[in-house]
């Protein structure tokens, strides 16, 4: 075997076997695991040039190796191997599950965020698929008191916005209807970028005498619609990440600092942070995310489409010690069953 060829076989037995033990893997076990194929002498060669080129670190003096993240990302690019499909029966259990909620794109989201929980037992982040050009498609109001009325706005694709409004006049059946007529025909099919100060201004003027009622409904709808431009992150599975014992203490109160804010992460997702042109599925390692909150973690991503001009986020938070083979399809496997599914619904 060429040398090359034999340090990257011999680097790839180490991140495996540390992925499933968490433990370092020394040359004597090393050797064992490559059914003695390569002599130990050879192995701690090896391995002492693995550690001078970056791809592999020694926690201690007299203990194995453990690899770094040069050597995590040299695995992932390069010689991980994996069946990268699903089983054809537990893809039909997710497909069932999702369906069940495809009559409302809300939850529909909610639950895939639990289901990739459940299935890799890391942080699942979900974001919600956004418009590149979104727009008014539906308003709706209800009575819940005299003078309280609940505006729901539904800006394109998949979004839901709901606002309390109190009015300064008694609201019947027929002023409501009134008031729901003139709303949609100043909203429907309106851009969102559109609804801005300069918009409600000119619907005062528009409205004369009435503005001085209608202006609560007006003013919420525009925090509405301007909210809607915000990826929306769902989180699930905290839990089971804080349950795995992999992080230190002060490692796991920076991460789930981080993960509080939402912000952050849809700041990290977001087209100007690379993974928008990285490819299909996106992984980034340790201090890849130039967060120093996630120096210990990785994340795996994908895109899915949402049709038309829609995308959004679905992925994982784990250790950088993760099993990326086994994830990987895993992401690729929901990325394109909520592609799909929402396609569907949004036909």
């Amino acid at each position: 075997m060429e040398p090359r060829a034999r340090k990257l076989k011999i680097l790839a037995s180490i991140i495996e076997s540390y992925v499933q033990t968490g433990e370092p893997i020394a040359s004597k076990a090393l050797a064992a695991a490559l059914e003695n194929s390569v002599s130990s002498a050879t192995i701690r060669n090896d391995m002492a040039e693995l550690v001078a080129s970056g791809y592999l670190e020694q926690p201690h003096t007299s203990s194995g190796r453990i690899p770094s993240q040069r050597g995590y990302r040299l695995y992932v690019d390069h010689l991980m191997m994996g069946n990268h499909e699903l089983p054809l029966e537990l893809q039909g259990e997710i497909d069932r599950r999702l369906s069940e909620f495809s009559y409302d794109p809300n939850k529909f989201l909610e639950v895939t965020a639990s289901l990739i929980a459940e299935q890799t037992g890391l942080l699942s982040v979900v974001t919600n698929p956004i418009d590149q050009h979104p727009k008014v498609t539906n308003v709706e109001l209800m009575i819940v008191g005299g003078r309280s009325v609940m505006l729901l706005i539904m800006i394109s694709p998949t979004i839901l916005k709901t606002r309390i409004c109190r009015l300064s006049v008694d609201v019947s059946p027929d002023i409501l209807e009134g008031f729901r007529a003139v709303l949609r025909d100043r909203l429907l099919n309106m851009p969102a970028s559109a609804v801005d100060d300069e918009f409600i201004t000119e619907t005062a003027v528009r409205l004369g005498d009435l503005w001085g009622t209608m202006q609560p409904l007006f003013e919420a709808a525009k925090e509405c619609v301007r909210e809607s431009e915000d990826m929306q992150v769902i989180m699930e599975g905290q839990s089971s990440m804080l349950a795995r014992g992999v992080f230190a203490e002060w490692q796991l109160a920076g991460i789930m600092d981080f993960m509080e804010k939402r912000g952050a992460i849809a700041d990290l997702l977001g087209e100007g942070n690379g993974f928008a042109n990285s490819g299909r599925t996106c992984i980034l390692i340790g201090n890849e995310s130039q967060r120093p909150e996630l120096e210990g973690t990785s994340m795996i991503t994908e895109r899915y489409y949402g049709g038309g001009q829609t995308a959004g986020w679905i992925g994982v938070v784990g250790p950088t010690r993760m099993n990326y083979a086994r994830l990987i399809p895993y992401i690729d496997y929901f990325a394109d069953a909520v592609g799909n599914m929402l396609r569907n619904i949004l036909s």
